[in-house]
């Protein structure tokens, strides 16, 4: 039985004429026929009765019309779902991200993401302690949104965004009437970090901004969410770096100032194992470096 077949029968079965059915179709009526003796004979049961005066289903006939309507109707929403997964519009897609670049501008990849494809299922991971690099090799991330610098072989780096650094202290700190601070009048203060191990590119660029200024940062604390290292700096704790577009958040109980005679570039990337993405991804990628344009406009 072939699905040809039964496209010919429903088309008889409804016209119940078999020169209508095969106009319908576009064939003549002999091989038309001739399709309609071939699917009874592989079925071996007769689906219609024919006269001289009018054709009329059996009553297999009108029950195996239910059938053959139903199994035309699943092939099309397989072949449309198999079109629409490779086109990007369905399917899972797995995005890794840690939470130093979850500051500012992801929220806005990913809603402007989810209104474009809703029928793709968006799975972000921002597991602390995860590899991102070997999540990417190993294929359980299709992409990433990761701060630069960021290297793993086999990976290839695009970059999003190059933003400079702010200063992020307590709204009651001395500092917080100046318009723009020195960094390196900050070398006795302690500093509020994420872990190096969940964000090494920006961990490596504060702690290299700081040598550059002439001193080490003393870590007073690590925390491993945004919110975590904002409440620590409401509470008097110590001060942080941040990418300009953290100011966005606006969190209350903390300012943001400038960093005097340059503040060095917090750099976002997107990472994909290249050079092949699936559909989905590759409409990601897209739209996370349209969001950064849109965003400098």
């Amino acid at each position: 039985m072939e699905f040809r077949q039964l496209q010919l029968f429903v088309a008889v079965a409804e016209e119940l004429h078999f020169g209508r059915a095969a106009a319908r179709v576009g064939m003549a009526q002999p091989p038309f026929s001739q399709q309609i003796r071939k699917l009874e004979a592989g079925l071996g049961v007769e689906l219609l009765t024919r006269t001289s005066r009018r054709v009329a289903l059996t009553s297999v006939g009108s029950r195996f019309l239910d059938d053959a309507r139903e199994l035309l109707a699943r092939r099309e929403e397989v072949i449309s779902t198999v079109r629409r997964a490779a086109q990007g519009e369905t399917g899972t897609l797995r995005v890794g991200f840690s939470a130093s670049s979850a500051l500012g501008i992801l929220p806005r990849i990913v809603h402007r993401f989810r209104s474009r494809f809703p029928e793709v299922k968006l799975e972000l991971d921002d597991r602390e302690k995860l590899d991102v690099g070997v999540a990417l090799s190993t294929g359980d991330l299709d992409l990433a949104i990761v701060r630069a610098p960021f290297r793993h072989d086999g990976v290839t780096v695009e970059q999003l965004l190059r933003e400079r650094f702010v200063l992020v202290l307590p709204a009651r700190h001395p500092r917080a009437r100046q318009k723009a601070v020195a960094l390196a009048s900050l070398a006795s203060e302690p500093f509020i970090l994420f872990p190096r191990h969940s964000a090494p590119g920006l961990h490596d660029t504060i702690t290299s901004l700081c040598l550059g200024a002439g001193f080490s940062p003393f870590i007073r604390q690590e925390a491993s969410s945004w919110l975590s290292v904002v409440g620590m700096v409401q509470a008097g704790l110590g001060i942080t770096l941040a990418p300009m577009s953290a100011q966005a958040l606006r969190p209350k109980g903390v300012v943001f100032r400038e960093l005097s005679g340059g503040s060095g570039w917090a750099e976002l990337a997107v990472a994909f194992r290249g050079p092949q993405l699936m559909p989905a991804a590759v409409h990601f990628r897209a739209i996370a470096h349209e969001t950064v344009t849109l965003a400098r406009e």
